[in-house]
């Protein structure tokens, strides 16, 4: 098959070491490996430094801007911006539409943005079959964000008239699928359910066995309780702190190591001084994605948190694909793929249901590797963009 992969956002590149750009990537990878022949035509751009022009002018902000931003709402701005965005999709539709003319796709598969909807009027107008991939409610996601838009309306609409036009809708989680079938009537039939996923050749990055990383990081024969991932306050770093600190009054043989970067790593030092157990957490900072798994191979329990209600948790399936215990929160997307107390422990949103699971793993050897073998099965044979791909050409049928 001939497949124009689209991705309409104005800076989401294809090769920085962030979620987006990782999952994009793989997509593409897997179906070329496949054998299927994919076009890119990626908005943000295929280098990282290759941004879209007309959203990022890297002109100086005057004082008089400055100043008004500070005294005027809040929406205006947010619209302002969305107004960027509508004009960038015209853009955009311009250079898909130059791609379509010149490639003649069998299939045009978009990542699904807020307030862009190129894909589907080019689909649409060429009669090219449509598939769409959902990974968040982007007009509730951006108002959580950003706040109120005077385009708020429109947006929803752009989200409807995506939905109505796709043949087949990727959605990452369970809730996000009900969410798209309550709020636009979405087609419950030409849904498909695919949550993230994992490339099996990451196994062969980490290569070390752990121990010079120990060293280096001054950890001796303590358990690790571990977290990867970006510092921000929706991933519960802050209760992972909190929780450990009631742990390690009863079991002084951990160190918890904190692996990523973020608006609230401060706070979460200050925090671990206020708790006095600084000397025993490791705020290991930003590091390249390829030493990532080295990181994790020393955890001996990996935690997530936190996590919103509708997206598909990567860094549960880098756990996974190491082999490691899980803790992980009482969500419909975790829920979508793991089963409490037999591929990983799932609790609630508290200090004390995160401490207890922590206790419950470090005493019990048995169920913490039943659950991490249980889930790197799984991982292995279910999760994998080679699984993604092939979902995606069998719905060509």
């Amino acid at each position: 098959m001939r497949i124009i992969y689209y991705s309409p956002h104005p800076t989401h590149d294809i090769v920085s070491e962030v979620g987006y750009s990782t999952h994009q990537r793989e997509i593409i990878n897997a179906l070329r490996q496949a054998g299927h022949e994919v076009i890119t035509v990626i908005m943000g751009g295929d280098n990282a430094s290759d941004h879209n022009q007309i959203f990022l002018q890297k002109t100086k902000i005057s004082k008089l801007k400055k100043y008004l931003k500070k005294i005027a709402p809040k929406f205006i701005w947010t619209s302002l911006n969305n107004y960027k965005l509508i004009q960038h999709d015209r853009e955009a539709s311009k250079r898909l539409e130059e791609a379509i003319k010149q490639h003649i796709p069998d299939l045009i598969y978009e990542r699904s943005e807020y307030l862009q909807d190129s894909g589907a009027r080019m689909a649409k107008k060429y009669n090219i079959r449509y598939f769409l991939e959902v990974n968040a409610p982007f007009v509730e996601e951006m108002r959580h964000f950003e706040g109120y838009s005077l385009y708020q309306d429109k947006a929803h609409a752009v989200e409807q008239y995506k939905l109505d036009n796709a043949s087949k809708v990727f959605s990452v989680s369970s809730a996000l699928s009900h969410f798209l079938i309550k709020r636009y009537r979405c087609n419950a039939e030409k849904i498909i359910l695919q949550p993230n996923c994992i490339n099996l050749g990451n196994l062969n990055i980490s290569v070390s066995d752990g121990d010079n990383l120990r060293k280096n990081l001054q950890i001796g024969n303590e358990k690790v309780i571990g977290f990867v991932g970006s510092i921000f306050p929706y991933h519960g770093v802050d209760l992972l702190i909190k929780a450990f600190s009631q742990v390690y009054k009863q079991n002084q043989g951990i160190k918890l190591l904190i692996v990523g970067d973020g608006s609230i790593l401060g706070d979460l030092k200050q925090l671990s001084k206020q708790l006095q157990i600084e000397k025993h957490i490791i705020f290991a900072g930003k590091i390249p994605h390829k030493d990532v798994y080295d990181y994790i191979r020393i955890m001996d329990i990996c935690v997530m948190a936190k996590s919103n209600w509708y997206g598909s948790p990567v860094k549960i399936f880098e756990y996974g694909l190491m082999k490691k215990p899980i803790i992980a929160p009482d969500t419909s997307p975790v829920r979508d793929v793991m089963t409490h107390n037999e591929s990983g422990l799932i609790i609630k949103n508290s200090e004390s249901a995160l401490a207890s699971a922590i206790h419950l793993y470090l005493n019990d050897h048995l169920l913490a590797q039943k659950c991490a073998d249980n889930f790197h099965n799984l991982v292995v044979k279910e999760y994998t963009w080679e699984k993604a791909a092939k979902r995606i050409i069998e719905e060509c049928a």
